[in-house]
């Protein structure tokens, strides 16, 4: 039987040569990225904040009336919430196991590159690179745009417009600027602003469900109408729809891997990271859209986008409105915050393992932090949000493509405990292969519904992604013939 593999040398070896370039095939690497090494100064606390502010973004406070509206009760609304929970906790204990037993900066770039191989691996990074980080930046910056000059100005937010108000295009731009190198500072100030980030959204949180509670209290009349028949209305055909609204509340429910190079104790953290965020969202989001209920006719709630602030007029007053819409804001800095922060620690990772260039693995020695890799980032980020479109056309495209590399995330966790049995493991999934075939078969039927729905966004998605192919064949492989193939990755975890 082959010795036990420890996670330093797992994390030595599974994305191995830092951004190196061979010559003639030869094994000693021309150019290093950086000689810098990320820094452990991440506790549990600052991983969970990190973890909770990128899943609780726009989502909460937009989603709610489409998965109501598409969901067709009050009951079967509820039910999409619960039932997207379980499966974010599913995916994100996937994912957990990965980022364990091999904890590196760049996510499932490296698991993709054990279980699949290098063409994989540049896959996941140009499909997370050019679609899904970048569009997530760009759907919560607007959002955050939006809600800002709700509560300063009289501008009427039009949901799912990016460029209906020029103003919103700025701030939006501007926020990403700013929050990029506010990141660039370093991993220690990005976690002490996320964490202050954190604790204004769970003030907006606890406002919301104490305003609802309060109104409850006075009056029950509304939540016990619009749960008189909680599933009238419902059909089998509108849950799928309705899951895909409320999943897209939980996206970035794996993205705690990214931090596992910057953990104090990766191997413990990252398993309580992914369980205790999971479970606090969830819970989060039952008792935020109970409250919109207990204060608002389910029909209200379907037809708005900006529920809170209807929430805030109706308890307090019409001028509480406008506060509501500025905590909000507020709360979505969180979010792009810790996605601008995860986002920039998988290009590192791809620079280190050669699926990017060697120039974005730089670390800064002043700050500790991938400057490089989060200024590119920022840089493309900028350059979607000056092409306007609409919102929902948005949320189909990435969306296709952010359930399509959750579904393969946990086909490699499959794939890697049948190559690699005896890599150690500090955390492994629970009834394991059962887990993991839940999320891909749940993932499988997300992007067919979004195809559904969707299918000029979704379609462009695709083409979009496996363009990576041909990309990574004529030119990444050209340019590095000598680099980490499957087999060199599998042999040196095993040695």
């Amino acid at each position: 039987m082959a010795s036990q593999i420890t996670p330093v040398e797992a994390a030595r070896d599974a994305s191995p040569r830092i951004g190196v370039a061979h010559r003639n095939g030869d094994s000693e690497p021309l150019l290093r990225a950086s000689g810098v090494k990320l820094r452990r100064e991440l506790s549990l606390f600052d991983s969970l904040s990190i973890n909770v502010g990128i899943i609780v973004g726009s989502g909460i406070f937009t989603s709610p009336g489409v998965v109501l509206l598409a969901a067709g009760s009050v009951g079967a609304g509820l039910l999409s919430w619960v039932v997207a929970g379980l499966l974010a906790l599913l995916s994100s204990l996937t994912f957990a196991e990965l980022g364990a037993s091999i904890p590196l900066a760049g996510g499932s770039g490296a698991f993709f590159k054990v279980a699949f191989g290098r063409p994989w691996s540049f896959f996941y990074v140009w499909t997370m690179f050019f679609a899904v980080t970048a569009g997530s930046i760009n759907l919560i910056a607007t959002s955050f745009a939006q809600y800002l000059l709700s509560g300063i100005s009289s501008v009427e937010i039009e949901h799912g417009e990016l460029n209906g108000d020029v103003r919103v295009k700025y701030i939006a731009i501007l926020c990403v600027v700013m929050l990029t190198f506010l990141n660039c500072a370093g991993v220690r100030f990005g976690a002490v602003v996320q964490n202050l980030l954190g604790a204004c959204k769970a003030a907006l949180v606890a406002l919301v469900v104490v305003l609802g509670i309060s109104f409850y209290i006075n009056d029950r009349t509304v939540l016990e109408r619009n749960m008189s028949q909680p599933f009238r209305g419902s059909s089998l055909s509108g849950f799928g729809p309705s899951m895909v609204a409320a999943l897209w509340a939980f996206c970035g429910w794996g993205d705690v891997v990214f931090l596992a190079e910057e953990m104090k104790n990766p191997e413990k953290d990252i398993p309580r990271t992914a369980f205790y965020s999971i479970a606090i969202v969830t819970i989060t989001y039952l008792a935020v859209n109970l409250s919109f209920l207990s204060v608002l006719p389910s029909t209200d709630v379907q037809s708005s986008v900006t529920v809170a602030m209807d929430l805030g007029k109706v308890v307090i007053g019409q001028g509480a409105g406008r506060w509501i819409a500025i905590i909000v804001s507020i709360s979505l800095l969180g979010s792009i915050n810790g996605v601008i922060m995860c986002g920039g620690r998988y290009l590192y990772g791809a620079a280190k393992s050669g699926e990017a260039h060697r120039w974005l693995g730089y670390v800064s020695e002043l700050t500790g932090a991938p400057t490089t890799a989060l200024i590119f980032q920022g840089a493309w980020s900028v350059l979607l949000l000056s092409w306007s479109s609409n919102f929902l056309e948005i949320l189909s495209y990435f969306g296709a493509a952010s359930f399509f590399i959750y579904g393969l995330s946990a086909a490699a966790q499959i794939q890697i405990r049948h190559k690699l049995p005896d890599l150690h493991r500090p955390y492994g999934v629970p009834f394991h292969p059962v887990v993991p075939i839940i999320v891909i078969c749940t993932c499988v039927y997300l992007v067919f519904s979004t195809i559904s729905s969707s299918f000029f966004q979704s379609a462009c998605a695709f083409v979009f992604m496996f363009v990576s192919f041909p990309v990574y064949y004529f030119l990444v492989k050209g340019r590095n013939p000598g680099g980490d193939t499957e087999t060199d990755v599998t042999s040196s975890l095993l040695m």
